[in-house]
């Protein structure tokens, strides 16, 4: 039985279109919309190019489709017939269409995710089907919603004004906020009349927040979300071209402090009422690492399963999943979230041959990218199946050195091309995890956690203001390339560590084809390329 969960719309909120096609329950393929057409989000869209690609790499037309599964519960049947005949007329057929709570394909896809059998599952985000938050549970197989708080009490809208009043783009740049806010001193800025908060519960103040009324459309992300209330409380908002000072460290801090607060309150409620000691996590809210650090930390947390495709590119993940739970097919869980496409030898050779570009063939490349990598080189890394998510998790990759203290500067400055406060990434041999980095859990693999990094750890370049640093572990199951990478990078430096950040420059998709990796590898500062046994260098 084959189940294609999407994610996507004709409104220009609707972003993060994926595609995941699902046999039998298991996940054989998942892509985003922006991998393959190059914009980023690709908002307002309907997934098409992901959809052909889901089924080509299964070799089957849309006729052999049992059912599609899309978020949407709430958007009428009109929304049916607009999907029918985006399907009809670009596949010559349409499945039967099931429609799905927005907030239970997230739960879905945290809690199927998890191989958990009993779980509270959180989800956050902005809003979707008009909700902003669910509290449910999971047991058995079976998920029962406890609770669904309304978009007007939305922590997602809080911390996208709030990104936005410091300068960044809503619904995108909300990870910069995280980043910038170990830069500030929360004390100095007051926003308890923004977010009240309660020892169970949180209250988002409408004052603050820009009004539309009903059927009107949406501001873009261009608009403000908020109101002149909160410039006179908080003064004038920063402008993207303006520098970024301390007081806007400051507000992020602040932000950050209120948001932690706020979730913690709603876990340790969720725990108090149910008694479960496992948690599943998604939506977009659950991407904020650091305050997944502190519910990790909780005494009663025994087991914590964030999604590694929380945002609402997981929304597909999830609907599918509960289509084929109700058809009597019990979702398994996937082997790693590397499922999107592969590139074979003859294909990576016939682009590069197309491109004109000098290249060689490696026999080695995990031996060779750790003799650059120790040698100080910022290296391109191309290799298996595109991640399913927002996080390079190995396979399009950009790597580099964490022991150099000016490689932080030097990645931000001449390849990524991003602001100087922005963290990176490790990944680490999960066997020596430990060595270097403090955290509740042994394995993090998919880099949605902070860790403290120890004081005897010499790794400045991601080592971020408060000592913390988003891990990625590598296990050999997992991912036997990149931990032979990670092994020979041991054998070189005497420490399996590693800067792994996504294969892409600011504000673009990361890379998918061959091509995409050679056209930011010769656009930015990057040192060499290795695709598949193939090493491009300048």
């Amino acid at each position: 039985m084959y189940v294609l969960g999407i994610n996507g719309g004709v409104r220009a909120g609707y972003q993060d279109v994926t595609a995941v096609l699902i046999k039998d329950g298991e996940v054989v393929f998942a892509i985003a919309e922006e991998r393959l057409n190059r914009i980023k989000h690709s908002a307002g869209m309907l997934p098409y190019l992901s959809v052909i690609e889901a089924l080509r790499y299964e070799g089957i037309q849309m006729n052999d489709v049992d059912y599609i599964a899309t978020q949407g519960a709430t958007f009428g049947n009109q929304y049916d017939s607009i999907l029918a005949e985006f399907y009809s007329y670009n596949f010559g057929y349409c499945p039967p269409i099931r429609r799905v709570h927005h907030h239970l394909a997230h739960a879905a896809s945290a809690y199927y995710g998890s191989n958990f059998d009993e779980a509270i599952i959180l989800t956050m985000d902005a809003s979707g089907d008009g909700i902003a938050l669910q509290k449910a549970i999971g047991i058995q197989g079976e998920i029962e919603i406890l609770e669904q708080v309304p978009r007007s009490n939305s922590l997602g809208i809080f911390y996208s004004m709030m990104t936005q009043f410091c300068g960044f783009v809503r619904d995108t740049d909300e990870y910069k906020l995280m980043g910038l806010a170990p830069y500030g001193n929360a004390n100095q800025v007051n926003l308890d009349d923004v977010l009240h908060l309660e020892h169970n519960c949180f209250r988002l103040n409408p004052n603050y927040v820009k009004q539309y009324k009903s059927g009107s459309p949406q501001g873009s992300r261009q608009q403000a979300a908020f109101n002149e209330r909160l410039i006179n409380l908080l003064g004038k908002p920063r402008q993207p071209h303006e520098h970024l000072n301390q007081y806007f460290m400051n507000v992020a801090a602040a932000t950050q402090i209120k948001l932690n607060e706020a979730v913690i309150n709603t876990v340790k409620d969720l725990h108090h009422k149910t008694g479960f000691r496992k948690l599943c996590l998604a939506g977009g809210v659950a991407l904020n690492c650091e305050t997944n650090r502190l519910i990790a930390e909780m005494d009663f947390i025994e087991e914590l399963f964030v999604q590694p495709a929380s945002g609402d590119d997981g929304v597909s993940l999830g609907a599918a999943w509960i289509v084929s739970q109700e058809l009597g097919v019990r979702p398994k869980v996937p082997h790693n979230y590397c499922l999107g496409k592969s590139f074979s030898h003859h294909e990576i050779e016939a682009e590069l041959d197309l491109l004109c570009v000098d290249f060689k063939r490696i026999e080695d490349v995990a031996e060779k990218a750790a003799d650059l990598v120790a040698d100080g080189k910022i290296v391109g890394w191309h290799q298996g199946r595109d991640e399913f998510g927002p996080r390079a998790l190995g396979n399009r990759s950009i790597l580099a050195n964490p022991q150099l203290a000016n490689m932080k500067d030097k990645l931000n400055q001449k390849v990524k091309f991003r602001e100087a406060f922005r963290p990176f990434a490790p990944s680490v041999l999960a066997e020596e995890a430990n060595r270097y980095f403090e955290g509740k859990f042994p394995e993090s693999p998919y880099m949605t956690i902070n860790y403290k990094v120890l004081e005897s750890a010499n790794l400045p370049s991601i080592t971020h203001q408060d000592r913390t640093a988003r891990i990625q572990t590598v296990s050999e199951h997992q991912n036997p390339l990149y931990y032979r990478f990670l092994k020979a990078l041991q054998k070189n430096t005497g420490m399996g560590v590693c800067i792994n950040t996504s294969f892409n420059r600011k504000g673009e998709p990361i890379v998918h084809r061959p091509k995409d990796a050679v056209a930011a590898f010769y656009g930015s500062g990057m040192d060499a390329l290795l695709i598949g046994n193939f090493m491009l260098h300048k």
